[in-house]
């Protein structure tokens, strides 16, 4: 008899600490602002009538937008095929037979600072908020989609790496791929 495949279900993120997007903008107002600020005051307001003078300021706010709309793609789905994470310009597909699911655990970052993202391998983030690949503070490596570091699931794979993640109800997540795990296996 054939089991039936579980349909994917996503689990939301943890709520996003601070005002990571409302930071990224105010840098990048100052870094459009101030030049011209300078190039007028340098040169006067006819200057500032030049297409040139706007062309540093048209790439920063489109580099902006780019940033903003990768920061909003963030998605933690179970499904078929695994543990599928979606984050910024990132996606990881884990099986769930890569995990260590016996060595998962629930972490407050603040705590646990050897599990902390220390070194940026390849990632995205901004204040609160951590996308990619990074090494820990213990030199491991992980897969990173933290929006609360005060309660991060840490799963760790066979093969040395770790998932870092932030849903919003981290014990629900872990018991769902204790459960596939164990469907899987008989």
């Amino acid at each position: 008899m054939a089991t039936a495949t579980p349909l994917p279900k996503d689990y939301p993120l943890a709520p996003q600490g601070g005002m990571p997007l409302l930071i990224l903008w105010a840098i990048l107002l100052a870094a459009i602002g101030l030049p011209l600020a300078f190039l007028a005051g340098d040169k006067g307001v006819a200057a500032l009538a030049s297409p040139r003078a706007w062309l540093g300021p048209v790439l920063v706010s489109l580099t902006g937008v780019a940033v903003s709309l990768a920061y909003l793609r963030k998605r933690i789905t179970l499904d078929a095929g695994g543990l599928v994470v979606r984050s910024t310009f990132y996606t990881r597909t884990v099986a769930i037979g890569s995990l260590q699911l016996e060595r998962a655990r629930i972490v407050d970052l603040g705590e646990h600072r050897a599990l902390k993202p220390a070194l940026k391998t390849n990632g995205y983030s901004l204040p609160g908020f951590r996308s990619g690949h990074y090494r820990m503070g213990n030199g491991s490596k992980a897969f990173c989609l933290i929006t609360d570091p005060s309660r991060v699931l840490v799963l760790p794979l066979r093969d040395g790496a770790q998932l870092l993640l932030s849903p919003e109800q981290p014990r629900a997540l872990l018991d769902a791929l204790k459960q596939r795990a164990g469907d899987g296996a008989a």
